[in-house]
């Protein structure tokens, strides 16, 4: 009698990526995405951007709106944590300003006399400093005065003792006296939403029509790719110009002519990803389990979302990660020349519009801190193309180490 030996499981070998037996394609690909520090860093970095931009009514101690001209273009105040040579509560001092009578130019200085201790956990009255709190916020305004859900709060994360007498400016103020801080949050809101919304409309409306030219081929696949060749020779920033001004005098308030630019953007960048989507699919379609599909009874619909598209996911998700820098940028850009989000509401790119009309490359160094939204428009744009790297190196075989 011949002895069999038992069966010794041989760990699968992807490109130089060892994983048991079992393993699936995302379990490898995350194994390798742990493996990109760079990647991983960007990833902290935009969580944290995005959740202080979700939360920015309790995080920011003032309100989007808030106007003030005798602060205007304060410099951000220094905060204290020692007091004659001992640690205590953090402070600041109260700013004042003069006029300079012979350089006509506005002085800040701090006065020195009283200490304002930096509280947390701040309850504002004023109706103006009410918010409608996160997930209430989501809900349209209509269907909540429908509903008559009406959830006010009025909880800061910190604040300054003396209430509205003295006001704390940790990036100093803008023209109107606004809090620079407060409304870089705010505007994280808009700048980072409407680069993820234009991105997943574009990879829907990508995905789809690609997967329908390269199932169907023939006059189907001729009319989208003629379709996709006319959006392409259009150039992108120009049609977009082209349409805000078309909106712009119309005076139309932000919460539309947010999806508006939502949907422009997504109109314009949708042919890439059906190219490319559509090249797949064709390779796909001929493979083994497609064709077993098609032969036990799958209707085309089945094929096409179970066992095409769902193949694609790697290349969406790369893809996904690297478009959405690119609107984000866009979305600066319209709103820097005026024809994207309006006041009352705000954006990085509209804060950037408000530091060149009154500062300009000349008042960078007076008042540096009115250009900061580039700051945060430059790192969340260089995190998201970090992390795309990595997704890419991770989803791909032939860099894995």
């Amino acid at each position: 009698m011949i002895e069999m030996s038992p069966r010794e499981e041989v760990p699968i070998e992807v490109g130089t990526v060892k994983a048991p037996p079992g393993t699936s394609l995302w379990a490898i690909s995350l194994q390798q995405f742990l493996k990109h520090p760079l990647a991983k860093g960007a990833l902290a970095i935009l969580g944290v951007l995005y959740v202080v931009s979700a939360f920015a009514d309790i995080i920011a101690p003032y309100p989007e709106r808030l106007i003030n001209p005798r602060q205007a273009f304060q410099p951000p105040q220094r905060v204290y944590f020692m007091h004659e040579g001992r640690l205590v509560r953090p402070y600041v001092h109260r700013m004042t300003r003069e006029l300079d009578m012979t350089t006509f130019e506005t002085i800040w200085t701090e006065d020195t006399s009283a200490r304002y201790n930096i509280v947390f956990g701040v309850r504002r009255e004023a109706p103006r400093d009410r918010y409608v709190p996160l997930p209430v916020s989501l809900i349209p305004e209509p269907i909540r005065q429908r509903l008559g859900i009406q959830p006010w709060a009025n909880w800061r994360l910190f604040g300054v003792e003396g209430g509205d007498a003295v006001r704390v400016h940790l990036w100093g103020s803008d023209d109107l006296g606004g809090d620079v801080f407060s409304k870089i949050l705010f505007g994280g809101r808009i700048s980072l939403t409407i680069g993820i919304l234009a991105a997943v409309v574009t990879i829907i409306l990508g995905v789809i029509m690609g997967g329908i030219a390269g199932f169907y081929g023939g006059w189907i696949d001729e009319i989208i790719l003629r379709f996709v060749e006319a959006l392409s020779a259009i150039p992108g920033l120009f049609l977009l110009l082209a349409l805000s001004a078309i909106f712009y005098p119309l005076n139309l308030p932000s919460s539309i002519v947010f999806p508006l630019i939502v949907v422009v953007l997504s109109l314009v960048g949708w042919g890439g990803v059906a190219r490319t989507v559509r090249a797949q699919v064709l390779s796909l379609k001929e493979r083994d389990y497609a064709v077993a599909a098609k032969a036990l009874g799958a209707s085309e619909w089945r094929v096409i979302s179970r066992h095409l598209l769902p193949q694609t996911f790697s290349f969406v998700i790369v893809t996904l990660s690297l478009i959405i820098p690119g609107f984000i940028v866009t979305e600066a850009v319209l709103s820097f020349f005026g024809l994207g989000i309006q006041p009352p509401a705000t954006s990085w790119g509209l804060m950037l519009n408000t530091a060149q009309s009154f500062a300009g490359v000349a008042g960078l160094g007076e008042r540096w801190w009115i250009f900061l939204p580039g700051v945060f428009i430059f790192i969340s744009v260089l995190a998201w193309n970090l992390l795309g790297d990595g997704l890419r190196d991770a989803f791909d075989p032939r860099s894995r180490t």
